[in-house]
């Protein structure tokens, strides 16, 4: 069986670091008041951008933060992205900075010829639930893995981030084939994140998308940010991170809840201003900012029903122009939005052309070779045990 690769990301700038203290957030601290019972200058806070002031307001009550035996602090904000808060020994200056959490990639491959489900075949060479909805992703929904039968088969290229030895997120699939019915469907994953098959064209649904949420705002206007867990900021030299959906608009325009739920937070938040939080009963959060004002009658316990006004566009806490800042939580990780919302009509086809398709015409014929011989390997799956403990097939 082919050794499974093991490489260290080098997107950290230093190795995993060795923790003195392990502490919880507590409840109702803010960044401020945090940096004023460690006596830490409170200019630091005041010296973000109003974006990165937004960030802090991610901060949630009960997660872990940690503090290195050098009294450095780091406090993650996302599974990718922390605040790191270190004093300059010579100069006896604290600095604050975003910086990204060092991690290891293993990448694994599997083939599998289905017996009779291939859920709980694939979980039991694997024990990782997460595959098969990395591959419900890979090919847009478009298959119904559920109907495959005894016969068919699935061949995955993909890799999983590991950090102290626990898996982060699902796996990414970069490149996989699936024989259904006897018809080949490849899926490649291109560098702006998204699938097409070796031709470069997308998989598209064969019906409308329905979710139980809507867009929270209408009317005119526009996404003047996006969302992104980590990214590099070319110009500032430093990384970012925006949790969320920015719909700019005029002050005043109407905010509407994006379904039914029960009012959990009303009030001021950090960066985000005059805030509503919403608990859905499928477990999923939602977050308006920055409301010019709240809706009268509603409060915290209020029940809303989808498409009711809530509030307001405004400009309130950090914020450079009225505008909503939309959040949407699982468990308490933030989640792109995007994904989530309605979309009303079926998209055209999309297809890859020029210097993108050539680029994918590469990755096919690299993969090409690959797929031949892992009929004869089985390939070297990863394997999770003891709960989320990841293992190389070596490991084991």
């Amino acid at each position: 069986m082919k050794k499974i690769f093991l490489i260290l990301s080098i997107i950290g700038l230093f190795a995993t670091p060795i923790l003195a203290k392990t502490l919880q957030w507590e409840k109702g601290v803010t960044l401020l008041s945090f940096l004023k019972k460690h006596n830490i200058p409170q200019k630091l806070y005041y010296d973000l951008d109003s974006e990165d002031k937004e960030l802090m307001a991610e901060i949630r009550a009960g997660q872990e933060y940690f503090i290195e035996k050098n009294k450095t602090i780091l406090i993650p904000i996302t599974d990718e992205l922390q605040i790191k808060i270190a004093k300059n020994r010579k100069k006896g200056k604290y600095k604050l900075s975003l910086e990204p959490i060092p991690f290891e990639v293993l990448k694994g491959s599997i083939r599998l010829i289905v017996k009779k489900n291939l859920a709980k075949e694939l979980y039991k060479k694997t024990h990782s639930r997460g595959l098969l909805k990395s591959l419900k992703i890979a090919y847009n929904h478009r298959i119904k893995f559920n109907k495959m039968k005894k016969g068919d088969s699935v061949t995955i290229f993909y890799e999983q981030k590991r950090r102290k030895g626990i898996a982060v997120n699902n796996p990414k699939i970069l490149a996989s084939l699936v024989v259904m019915n006897k018809k080949k469907f490849y899926s490649f994953l291109t560098e702006d994140e998204k699938y097409f098959d070796s031709r470069g064209k997308k998989y598209e649904k064969s019906h409308k998308f329905v979710t139980p949420f809507v867009r929270p705002i209408g009317g005119r206007t526009r996404i003047s940010s996006g969302f992104t867990y980590r990214r590099f900021h070319p110009i500032l030299r430093r990384y970012r991170a925006h949790l969320g959906i920015d719909y700019a608009s005029k002050r005043g325009t109407p905010i509407r809840a994006t379904a039914k739920g029960k009012i959990i937070h009303r009030g001021r938040k950090g960066g985000y201003g005059n805030c509503i939080i919403i608990q859905h009963p499928n477990g999923i959060r939602s977050l308006y900012a920055h409301m010019s004002r709240f809706r009268k009658g509603f409060r915290v316990g209020s029940h809303v029903s989808q498409g009711r006004i809530i509030g307001y566009v405004g400009t309130t806490g950090r914020s450079t122009g009225p505008h909503l800042h939309f959040g949407m939580y699982k468990r308490g990780k933030a989640i792109n939005p995007a994904r989530y919302i309605r979309i009303r009509k079926r998209k055209k086809a999309t297809r890859l052309k020029g210097k993108a398709y050539r680029e994918l015409r590469k990755k096919v014929a690299k993969f090409r070779p690959k797929f031949k011989r892992i009929k004869k390997t089985g390939g070297a799956p990863l394997f999770v045990k003891k709960g989320d403990l990841l293992f190389t097939s070596k490991e084991i």
